[in-house]
């Protein structure tokens, strides 16, 4: 069953006077539980193309839909709820809040959800200890080296149990061990729960363990391929 339909969508940016046209005609579906990678150059259209799958941006033109909603039918707060409690967000540039410890950011979005207290600092210490942070969930950002504030960010992208998860080179920060560790825990994510998982990614490290990559360049799709 599709979770995300695209027919013939683009996206326009004014600059100045200049019309950037970041996407051009992006027809595509990506069915729930697939695990596949959106790769290309600088410039494709790849965070574009992420924002609108993500409802933070909307097309210029074109049919979007999530889980068969037409996005462009649901107001800010539809918009706001469906990013809370069906997408997480793992951000290249974190999005930690500052002055929050390590569990405070991962319990955030629970709150928001109005959980309990107690149910949301059990939900977020569960998921910082898949990524091995246990002994640092009651350090700031600031106090974090890169690599353990990119794992901050993919516990909280994932302690909503979301049915998507929009990750933006989500180990561009983590070394080679870390990263392949992170790697598995969503495969079994996606393998147990069937989580979607949708990467922007040029890391080789991850494009192989893809089930689909998909190639955009100048803001259009070139090609698509599959692995088993």
């Amino acid at each position: 069953m599709p979770l995300i339909q695209m027919k013939k969508v683009t996206k326009d940016y004014r600059l100045g006077e200049t019309i950037v046209h970041a996407l051009r005609g992006i027809t595509i579906e990506i069915d729930v539980g697939e695990f596949v990678a959106v790769w290309g150059p600088s410039g494709s259209g790849k965070t574009t193309f992420l924002n609108l799958i993500g409802a933070i941006d909307e097309p210029t033109s074109g049919y979007f839909s999530f889980n068969e909603r037409e996005i462009s039918g649901l107001s800010d707060d539809e918009k706001s709820d469906l990013r809370n409690k069906s997408i997480g967000f793992i951000f290249q540039n974190f999005n930690l809040i500052p002055v929050l410890t390590a569990l405070e950011n991962v319990m955030l979005p629970l709150q928001i959800q109005s959980l309990s207290n107690a149910e949301a600092n059990q939900r977020s210490m569960y998921r910082l200890e898949q990524v091995g942070l246990s002994d640092f969930v009651k350090h700031r950002p600031d106090k974090l080296s890169g690599g353990q504030r990119q794992r901050v960010c993919i516990s909280r992208a994932l302690v909503t149990n979301p049915s998507l998860v929009i990750a933006d080179e989500p180990t561009a920060n983590l070394d080679s061990d870390t990263a392949m560790k992170i790697l598995e825990l969503m495969r079994d994510l996606n393998n147990n729960e069937k989580t979607t998982f949708i990467f922007s990614t040029h890391d080789q490290r991850l494009l192989g363990k893809m089930n689909r990559l998909v190639r955009m360049v100048d803001g259009v799709i070139i090609n698509e391929e599959d692995h088993v």
